[in-house]
């Protein structure tokens, strides 16, 4: 009896203890495995190694300090980039619940480009690149990001990238 109560509270453990995104959490269970799909993962652990070791500035280091995981799903093989579209068949599924602020799109002829983010109090905790076209490729990065860090990066244009007020 004590053998199946340890057996079930691990099982329990195990599987509250996993994340599960819709849509991106579906795109690394159907293709990892595939031929000419490359999936990495990097933990934060590693990630900030890096940054200590690395040689960057003190902004960049910023940055990568506040990531605590990485997973990287790309499609490099040529022929199966022009059969599936990451972008179309994934878009929906992780706008369904709505965990998910929509930051920013573009959509080109032969590309679109969907970056998403969850965020706590202005802070955000997650984020999800979604690429599909002549490309796929999808991103997830999870810690917690100061949109004014990553602001302060980029420009597009005179209006701030990221600085929303929510």
């Amino acid at each position: 009896m004590k053998t199946k109560l340890i057996l079930f509270a691990s099982i329990l453990f195990l599987i509250t203890s996993c994340e599960y995104h819709p849509g991106v959490s579906e795109a690394f269970a159907k293709y990892r495995f595939k031929k000419g799909v490359t999936t990495i993962t990097v933990p934060g652990w590693v990630i900030a190694l890096g940054a200590k070791f690395g040689d960057i500035d003190e902004d960049e280091r910023e940055i990568i300090e506040s990531i605590d995981k990485v997973r990287v799903l790309v499609v490099e093989d040529h022929d199966l980039n022009q059969r599936i579209n990451l972008h179309k068949e994934f878009h929906e599924k992780i706008n369904r619940k709505n965990d998910y602020e929509q930051l920013m799109s573009v959509n080109d002829k032969n590309e679109n480009v969907t970056i998403y983010g969850k965020m706590d109090n202005n802070i955000i905790t997650e984020m999800v690149v979604l690429v599909g076209g002549d490309d796929n490729v999808l991103v997830y990065l999870r810690g917690e990001i100061d949109p004014k860090i990553i602001d302060n990066h980029i420009d597009f244009s005179k209006e701030n990238f990221l600085s929303l007020n929510f």
